[in-house]
């Protein structure tokens, strides 16, 4: 009899300590990308970037040197050229790691040209910055 009463403890234990939760305490709820929920977009799908420069860290933060050398050049060529174009800045770490997302729509053809160019010769070949298009 003891040992039926056990059994019965022990799979009565172990039934509840092995209950599915639906959600772990303080978690967001995360869809899987197979979801039918196609509603929640990022911006970057939204807009659509022409051209993003990440900034990031390996460990020492940002290179804020070539960051101020990119805020000034997007000065001098925005006066030059009589045109607005600023990024949408979206700031993704804790060392300063930021994503200058660009729509250069408004541009014509050569100044995009020229504007991209200027931008990967200001990076030079930086590992601390990565330049994507079309995103």
């Amino acid at each position: 009899m003891k040992n039926l009463l056990f059994i019965l403890l022990i799979a009565t234990t172990g039934m509840y300590a092995c209950k599915k939760s639906e959600q772990a305490m303080g978690a967001e709820k995360i869809l899987p990308s197979n979801s039918e929920n196609d509603n929640i977009k990022s911006n970057a799908e939204i807009l659509g970037y022409d051209m993003v420069i990440s900034f990031i860290s390996k460990g020492a933060g940002i290179d804020t040197k070539l960051k101020d050398k990119i805020d000034n050049f997007l000065i001098s060529f925005n006066k030059e050229n009589n045109t607005d174009v600023t990024p949408v800045k979206k700031g993704w770490g804790r060392e300063g790691e930021i994503d200058y997302n660009f729509t250069l729509k408004n541009l014509s053809t050569s100044q995009k040209k020229k504007f991209i160019s200027s931008i990967e010769e200001l990076a030079g070949g930086s590992d601390m910055v990565h330049i994507t298009f079309n995103k």
